[in-house]
């Protein structure tokens, strides 16, 4: 069986869970559903570059596409929605991700919610731009939202550059940016931008130029937009344009609500006193703890959990080979889920 893009995707995410979570952790990682559980899944198993990656996908396709892999024997069933990659599925893993690697640049965690915001921005720019040097004013704006509009209509008023220089400057960064990194294809993001009295292809009509499976398609357009993002946010000053379509990141990863939290801590608030103020249950300023130790270096678990205990629940994962919060408290019956879910935030990844 030659796999398809999709089934790769859906196979390299079991082979990285190894059992350990049902296949419904997929469908919430490629939704990039903001709980702690798929957050700290996506770190643990290392499957931070797909979070966000596919919104599009069904429960009904997901589980189409399990029903299919377990047919021709590349997964078996360990427990009830629960499997593993067989040695033939491994096999065939290996074999599609060097035909179809998943492309380099794709980088969901970090980059997704931006890339949204920024494709809108960015399409609806190119097209305004062209049309105002053309000194034309009667089109259809390929972005709709309200928000985005209202953006652009901010954007043009306050840059000082006439509308041609304007259009020249966004150009040479655009060529510029795509132009520095020999591994992807400028023509699979430049094929979907419209310009004067020009229309700029769907994700499934430029799939169909370029006769590439869509879901294959799809992450190439992910992996530019994302290398677009990284690029300019590390280099602002050279691509002063293509940075004011950023949209306003938060300094760190973190929902809203851990954001709030986090900043109570800062003064010193212990999670008895942030559960008074915001009104919260203990288990969700648990959750924030859980996604701060995910996602901030700094930050110390200690005062949460004794460096004795920690280094038991570390040993404790590596001799039973597991992330499952069950195995692990088997081990360490005087550590708490929520102790452990928070040591393995902390070390998970290296351990």
């Amino acid at each position: 069986m030659k796999l398809t893009f999709k089934q790769m995707i859906i196979l390299f995410c079991l082979h990285k869970l190894q059992g350990e979570r049902t296949i419904y952790s997929i469908y919430h990682l490629l939704h990039g559903k903001k709980s702690s559980q798929t957050i700290q899944d996506a770190h643990l198993f290392h499957l931070t570059a797909l979070f966000q990656t596919d919104t599009n996908l069904s429960r009904q396709q997901l589980e189409k596409t399990v029903a299919e892999l377990l047919h021709v024997q590349l997964i078996t069933e360990i427990a009830d929605q629960h499997y593993a990659v067989t040695p033939e599925g491994e096999r065939q893993l290996i074999e599609s991700l060097a035909e179809t690697p998943i492309p380099q640049h794709v980088n969901g965690w970090k980059c997704q919610r931006t890339a949204i915001v920024f494709w809108e921005r960015l399409s609806l720019a190119v097209q305004v731009i062209s049309y105002l040097k053309k000194r034309d004013s009667k089109y259809i704006p390929v972005q709709r939202k309200e928000d985005t509009l209202l953006w652009m209509k901010s954007f043009l008023q306050q840059n000082s550059l006439n509308r041609d220089l304007l259009g020249t400057q966004l150009y040479e960064e655009l060529v510029m940016c795509l132009e520095s990194e020999t591994s992807i294809v400028p023509d699979y993001l430049v094929i979907r931008l419209s310009g004067f009295r020009s229309i700029g292809l769907t994700e499934s009509q430029a799939a169909q130029h370029f006769r590439m499976e869509l879901a294959y398609y799809h992450y190439h357009f992910l992996s530019i937009l994302h290398f677009i993002i990284e690029r300019i946010e590390a280099n602002p000053k050279q691509y002063p344009i293509l940075h004011s379509f950023l949209v306003n990141q938060q300094k760190h990863n973190l929902t809203n609500s851990t954001e709030k939290t986090y900043a109570l801590l800062r003064q010193g608030k212990s999670v008895t006193d942030i559960m008074a103020i915001r009104g919260l249950k203990k288990s969700t300023i648990e959750d924030h703890l859980v996604e701060l130790a995910l996602n901030l270096q700094s930050f110390s678990i200690d005062p949460y959990v004794s460096i004795e205990k920690q280094e038991l629940i570390k040993k404790a994962a590596i001799l039973k080979q597991t992330k499952q919060l069950k195995q692990i408290r088997s081990v360490v019956e005087n550590a708490d889920y929520f102790e452990i879910r928070l040591v393995l935030a902390k070390y998970g990844e290296e351990l």
